[in-house]
Order: structure tokens, then sequence, then C-alpha cells
């Protein structure tokens, strides 16, 4: 007769106890693995997990079978917690359909939403944000102008029974180049006589002229919207103006004045 204690020589494992123990391993391991499956969902799913699980493992059952339950609990958690069951896309899908996406402002844009769905029920509400700062409407089709140039993110939110859904589009909205012009006083200045050069005729359709550069044509340059010049020697000379706006763009046109010598002293206007 031999001790029975683990530190004993005498002590030996049995067939039973040993498969007994692999059994509980592998009971270990399902509920481990369905708790994986469980716990991801929402708060719900994890109270399953944790009550249900623990009856599962104070119950003495098969091993198939436990991980058959633990399983079954996970997916059915899965199923409970989450809209429309275990569809991916069980909630409002959103679609936008515009035109055109790019072009010059004012740029008249045409949005469409009609492609979006729910696949619980009917679609409840369109809103539109276009991405530029105006409000936010509603609609299934709108209609929006973009006055300033720019890329705007558009978003569509859609409303179901299901929820939300959401969906983007880009839109290029692109910069009108500026209108240059100018004009001049007197118009047969002689040679040393102070000239005005006028650019205020000069716009940007869609923003802010920034700056007027001027060349004289005779070596001379300036600055401004309006500027005053006098030109040393008599002859022809091609003024050239460039404006450029506040997004880069510049416009660039030019006139020919025609200087008059001064004969014998006489120069100036009577």
């Amino acid at each position: 007769m031999g001790f029975d204690h683990r530190g004993s020589p005498y002590h030996q494992d049995t067939k039973a106890q040993r498969n007994f123990r692999f059994k509980n391993f592998k009971l270990w391991l399902a509920l481990y693995l369905g708790d994986f499956v469980v716990s991801p969902t929402l708060l719900c799913g994890e109270w399953v997990s944790s009550r249900l699980g623990g009856v599962v493992a104070k119950v003495s059952v098969g091993r198939k079978l436990a991980i058959g339950l633990v399983l079954g609990l996970g997916l059915f958690a899965l199923w409970g917690c989450t809209p429309g069951g275990l569809d991916p896309a069980s909630g409002p899908v959103a679609k936008i359909s515009a035109q055109p996406t790019q072009g010059e402002v004012p740029l008249t844009v045409e949005f469409d939403g009609s492609a979006s769905y729910d696949p619980q029920g009917d679609t409840t509400d369109w809103l539109w944000d276009f991405g530029d700062g105006s409000p936010v409407i509603s609609g299934r089709k709108v209609t929006h102008v973009y006055e300033r140039s720019g890329e705007f993110i558009v978003t569509l939110v859609v409303v179901g029974p299901s929820g939300t859904g959401r969906a983007t589009a880009m839109i290029h909205a692109l910069n009108n180049p500026p209108v240059a012009s100018f004009s001049f006083w007197p118009q047969d200045p002689f040679q040393e006589e102070l000239v005005t050069f006028d650019a205020s005729s000069s716009y940007d359709p869609d923003g802010d002229i920034v700056s007027w550069e001027w060349d004289f044509g005779d070596g001379a340059i300036g600055e401004g919207e309006v500027v005053d010049h006098s030109f040393d020697l008599p002859g022809e000379y091609t003024v050239v103006l460039t404006v450029t706006d506040n997004s880069g763009a510049q416009a660039v046109v030019s006139q020919t004045v025609a200087v008059e010598e001064c004969i014998g002293g006489g120069c100036g206007r009577r």
C-alpha cells in the first residue's frame, strides 16, 4: 500500500485523471475563444458572455458541446447587439451624385442623393453640408453655387429606420483669372511731362486684385493701382501692366504711349 501524496514516489496519475485534466483544459480553451468572439460586441454581448459562459463552465458537459454552446452564445450576442443582425450593410447607405464636379467659379453643382437607401425601410431625410461654410440643407436633390475657388468636401448624411449613413464627394471650384485694364492721361504727353496711369478699371470676377506691376518700356518700373511717370526722351513706349489676384492668377495688358518732343523749350500744355 502506497501513501497517496503528490510528493510521494508512490503517487501515480491514473489515465482517468489525466483525461479529466485534459478535458478541463479544452473546456477552458473553448470558453476563452468563445469570450473572444463575444467581447468585441457591445455591452450586452459582454454581459451574455460573462453570465452564460459561467453557467457552461459550471455544468459538466462534453468538450464538443461546450465549444458549441460558447460559440453559439457569442454569435447570438453579436446578432442581438448589432442593428439588423450580422449584415454589415444593415445601416443606411449614402450615395452622392454630383454634376459637374469641377469648373470655374461661380460654379453651380446639382447634387442627387436618390441612390441612397436603408435596407430596413425608407430613407426619411437627406442632409447636405457643402464644405464651404454655407448652412446645411435638407433634400433628396439640391443645387449649390460655389462663389469662391478651392477644393470642397461635400458630406451627405442620410437618415433611416436603422440609423444614419454618410458619404462624401470632392468639388473642385477653379479660380477665374483677373482682368487687366488701364488708362493714362494725357494721351499725347511731351517728354518729361508727368503722365498718370490708372488701373482701377482692372478687376477680379471671383476675388480681389492684390498687386499692380508696371513696366513703362523705358527701363523704369512701378507698383500700385495708380502711378505717375514721365518719359525723358520722345518716342513710342510700350507700357505693360500685370495684375495678380488673391489666388495667384495673373493677367497682362499693354498700350503704346507716343511721347512728343519738346522743340525750342516749348514743352507743356497750353
